[in-house]
């Protein structure tokens, strides 16, 4: 069965492509609410709280 140029050439292209291309950002899978709320709070900045008193 003769080959076909068309496919081997789009083949060929995919395969350019993907090894130029920059890696596919992988998300996590959506987890729980509760557990979803954890994540966000662990990857913001850390919040400071001001003393009571300081009304500067």
């Amino acid at each position: 069965m003769p080959i076909d140029p068309y496919a081997a050439l789009n083949a060929m292209l995919r395969a350019e492509v993907t090894r130029f291309s920059p890696p596919v950002r992988q998300t996590e899978p959506a987890a729980s609410p509760k557990d979803t709320a954890t994540a966000v709070e662990a990857e913001s900045e850390p919040q400071q709280s001001a003393p009571a008193d300081s009304a500067a």
